[in-house]
């Protein structure tokens, strides 16, 4: 792999700017009481710490510490794994994670420049990945949380399908499973690109075997949940617990609509980012499927449709587009689609996407929920 290309860097650069005026932005904003779980072990934290751990960040703290129940079951293990060894030097867990998830977000940023230059221009990549650097919810990045590590796998895992390196593509592909429940769709990415490629393949080629590694994957974490719980679908039946269950897609984005302006301090501004999020990655991922003007390799819509449509199908009573804002950061068809836009309009939507993501990571750091 190339090293880190001057375009990585300065968006990069340009991501963790707009984090650090957040961070120091937050002071001037009203601050809510912690809310949600909170791993009361952590505490005392150096403030600067303590700012960016919030909401489900505890329950990885907490999981890290104390282990699996029965309600945890449903936060995938890979960073957990993570954050333990890091925490056998010493490192406090708050801390570990923090290293881990910005080491890891600084890898999506390479890995994604590598996978988009096997098709676009280094100006279009540049956009792709400045669209990326402020995405009003990338500040996920950047906590305690499952996205960077996530994005940065599955990324290595499209990467290496595409220049044929298959068993490197499958390692990547596992651990995206085991980061999130997603990750288990590479599985159809590899099979598509396998069979794309298959007459150029040697025909006694055992690299097949590489696409079943993120299957794999999940049967050792559904075999884990056998063994702790007696249920190897405890991360699923877990859901319940968390208010969520399965709804028509298109009902769940048009139940969030009256609560999209609605003034409820409880869940604001989380659920009115939730519709927009929801509303312009639908719009882009139809333009990069039947409009001919917007380029994309093919395969790339198989991650992009299943990675929209199935968390869209979990939703809560009270919040129909339950995190739908986060759960859509790792889309990254989204931000090919940014990136082929006319420039006036890219750049008007780079200005408003920044504006969010300075204002949403504030808030975030202040306990307002965002997603």
């Amino acid at each position: 792999m190339k090293r880190p290309s001057k375009t990585v860097w300065i968006c990069f650069f340009i991501h963790i700017v707009i984090i650090y005026m957040s961070y120091l932005l937050a002071d001037k904003l009203p601050c809510r009481d912690p809310a949600g779980f909170i791993d009361q072990s952590l505490y005392p934290l150096p403030p600067y710490i303590e700012k960016f751990i919030k909401w489900d960040a505890h329950w990885y703290t907490y999981i890290v510490g104390y282990g699996y129940n029965a309600k945890s079951i449903v936060f995938f293990p890979s960073i957990i794994v993570f954050m333990k060894m890091l925490s056998l030097f010493g490192i406090n867990f708050a801390v570990a994670g923090l290293i881990i998830c910005n080491l890891f977000a600084f890898l999506s940023f390479w890995i994604m420049y590598l996978t988009f230059q096997l098709d676009f221009s280094e100006k279009k990549v540049r956009y792709a990945l400045l669209s990326y650097a402020v995405m009003p919810t990338s500040f996920f990045l950047n906590s305690i949380y499952t996205e960077p590590i996530f994005i940065a796998s599955s990324l290595l895992c499209v990467y290496c399908a595409r220049v044929g390196k298959w068993w490197y593509a499958g390692m990547a592909g596992a651990l995206a499973t085991l980061t999130r429940n997603l990750g288990i769709f590479l599985f159809l990415y590899l099979l598509y690109e396998f069979i794309k490629n298959y007459s150029r393949l040697c025909k006694t080629n055992k690299s097949i075997f590489s696409l079943f590694l993120p299957p794999a994957a999940l049967l050792l974490f559904m075999s884990y949940n056998l063994y702790l719980l007696g249920d190897p679908i405890a991360f699923i039946s877990s859901q319940q617990g968390w208010g969520r269950h399965l709804g028509l897609p298109w009902q769940n984005i048009w139940n969030n609509m009256p609560l999209t302006f609605a003034n409820n301090p409880a869940n604001q501004p989380g659920v009115a980012l939730d519709s927009f999020i929801v509303i312009i990655s639908l719009v882009s991922l139809l333009c990069l499927t039947f409009l001919p003007k917007f380029r994309i390799h093919k395969s790339y819509l198989i991650l992009g449709w299943l990675w929209f449509i199935i968390p869209l199908a979990f939703t809560a009573n009270e919040l129909p587009l339950y995190s739908m804002s986060r759960f859509m950061l790792p889309l990254f068809p989204l931000y090919l689609f940014f990136a082929q836009l006319p420039e006036k309009v890219f750049y008007c939507s780079i200005a408003v996407s920044a504006f969010s993501l300075l204002l949403c990571t504030s808030l975030f750091i202040n306990w307002y929920w965002i997603g």
